[in-house]
């Protein structure tokens, strides 16, 4: 079991690298919630 108050050491190249993943992923997930949206008002106005 890890010390309760040390802190691991992290690379600032790690922590740059899962930022850009995690950044990508909610960008990701803002444009496929767009689309989904938008694919839910076409039916809408085509099926109504």
């Amino acid at each position: 079991m890890a010390a309760v108050g040390s802190p691991t050491p992290v690379s600032d190249d790690l922590v740059r690298t899962h930022m850009q993943g995690w950044l990508a992923f909610t960008q990701f997930v803002k444009i496929g919630t767009g689309g989904v949206i938008g694919l839910l008002v076409l039916m809408a106005i085509f099926l109504l």
